[in-house]
């Protein structure tokens, strides 16, 4: 795995495409595979966040199915 956000925001929505998962739960899932810290991890979830690509409700974290233009601009 790479460490550029946009690579690791890319695995985040892979991983998270079936099922949410709790912020810690993504993160463990996450440190499996790569030696990741805390800034990136939540710098990565932010940048989802603004790109409408994720939800967070109740502390779990669900992929957006689609995600339209003018959801974007």
């Amino acid at each position: 795995m790479d460490l550029n956000p946009m690579v690791l925001g890319a695995d985040i929505l892979f991983i998270i495409r079936n099922k949410d998962l709790t912020l810690e739960e993504l993160y463990q899932e996450l440190k499996k595979q790569i030696n990741l810290n805390l800034d990136l991890y939540y710098d990565t979830l932010t940048y989802l966040w603004l790109l409408n690509s994720i939800d967070l409700n109740k502390n779990k974290i669900s992929k957006k199915t689609s995600v339209s233009k003018k959801d974007i601009f």
